[in-house]
Formats: structure tokens, sequence, C-alpha cells
């Protein structure tokens, strides 16, 4: 039997982590959530996701902070989307090192879509 993809949702908004995680469990991925930058990072070098969500506003360590120490270990080559209120052109992204970024409010089809296109990449 083939496992879940595991996806780590990384936001400092508790009742969105809950909403995450049922959502991704319901469309069959396992989720693991984090709720700040450093345990984000811990998470993914642990035991690395298929994919990652990462909030771009959040206090301490930011997003786009997250992905750059992500994207600095070897380990982390998993495809990172940014969750963020405004929208991200291609340039941002690649400055960041983020896959694609998702608009929140996101509609949950939406955001099913975008992780699956991105795990078959």
């Amino acid at each position: 039997m083939k496992s879940r993809p595991r996806i780590l949702v990384v936001d400092d908004d508790a009742p969105i982590l809950v909403l995450m995680k049922n959502v991704l469990r319901e469309f069959g991925f396992e989720a693991i959530v984090a709720s700040d930058g450093a345990q984000a990072i811990a998470a993914a070098r642990n035991a690395p996701p298929d994919l990652m969500l990462v909030d771009r506003h959040m206090p301490g360590m930011n997003g786009d902070e997250v992905v750059k120490a992500l994207r600095n270990d070897a380990r982390c080559r998993f495809p990172i989307l940014i969750l963020s209120g405004e929208p991200l052109d291609q340039k941002e992204l690649d400055g960041i090192g983020a896959n694609g970024a998702v608009l929140k409010p996101f509609d949950v089809e939406a955001l099913i879509d975008e992780i699956r296109a991105r795990l078959e990449s």
C-alpha cells in the first residue's frame, strides 16, 4: 500500500493549522504542522516532507527566511508553496526559493489542485 504524501504546514495561527490538517487529511494527505519557523526547519530536516506549505507572514522567522534556510540544506529539495495574502510574481518566488504561491484566503479545491500538481512534477 502506497503511503499518503506528507505535507508540512507552517503557520502561526492555530485555527489555520487545525483547518489545514483536517482539509489535507480529507483529501488523502498526511499533515504535519509547525507553528513557527524554528519548528518548521527542525521538522523538515528531521523527516523531509513531500511538500511544504508555509505562511509568509509570521512573527520571528518569517516564511521567506524559513524557505531560504531550507534551500541551503541538501536534504530539503521538496516543493515549497508560500501562503500569502498578497500575490507574488515569479521573480519574488525565485528570490525566496519557493516553487509557487497560494493566495489567501484560498479556495480549497484550488489549493489541493496546486499541491497535487507540485507533487506530480
